[in-house]
């Protein structure tokens, strides 16, 4: 069960964790438009921002920063501003709030990468019963059970993470995929499109956004 903080201690902590997931040299935008004729690199995290870091402790913290990060996302101006944000986002994905799990989740992803998968599985079937709340739990074990090709399974973590962080651009990159593996282009082509307006600069899915919309172009979408 959650402690109730205050307003003021939420703040903070949110201010710290910021800090954390960009680490003090990362350079983010003042706000989401950011100053004109300021490039993304030259725009410093506010002052207000730089507290001490915190390790993340509280769910509903971890999610309105989230939040806050996908806001930005979802406006920047260009490619570079865009990947600045999604570094963040994606190191914040990386903590779970328990040292066990992330290390779990570490050793599931250097199996991912050789292809291990049926060990990953094990492993990320450790991690959901210890975190069942953490979305990158149910992403990743979404992954593996993609490259199992059990596109089933995987469309099912797939909504089990989206359920946990409705904005998770690469779930939803995924429920695309598999949309297109078994044959449903109406539903890929949604997919993509959504994935897009939480991250505009995916240029992958812009390829099969625009590949799809013309298969599918006159089918009534």
């Amino acid at each position: 069960m959650l402690v109730h903080m205050s307003f003021a201690f939420t703040r903070t902590l949110r201010r710290g964790l910021l800090a954390l997931v960009c680490g003090t040299a990362l350079v983010l935008p003042v706000s989401v438009h950011g100053e004109p004729g300021k490039s993304a690199e030259s725009q410093k995290i506010p002052e207000r921002l730089l507290l001490p870091k915190e390790e993340p402790d509280a769910v509903a913290d971890r999610k309105e920063l989230l939040g806050d990060l996908y806001q930005r996302l979802s406006e920047t101006k260009d490619a570079e501003s865009a990947k600045i944000v999604t570094s963040a986002i994606e190191k914040l994905w990386q903590r779970s709030g328990s040292d066990t799990v992330d290390l779990l989740m570490d050793r599931a992803d250097k199996l991912i990468e050789v292809k291990d998968l049926d060990v990953a599985m094990q492993i990320l079937d450790s991690v959901i019963e210890i975190a069942p709340a953490y979305s990158e739990g149910w992403n990743k074990r979404a992954v593996v059970l993609f490259g199992k090709k059990e596109f089933g399974k995987s469309l099912e973590n797939l909504r089990q993470a989206l359920a946990l962080d409705p904005s998770h651009y690469k779930a939803i990159q995924g429920l695309g995929l598999i949309m297109q593996e078994l044959g449903d282009k109406k539903a890929a082509l949604r997919a993509f499109r959504h994935v897009l307006k939480v991250h505009p600069y995916l240029e992958d899915v812009h390829q099969s956004e625009k590949e799809l919309a013309r298969d599918v172009e006159g089918q009534g979408i």
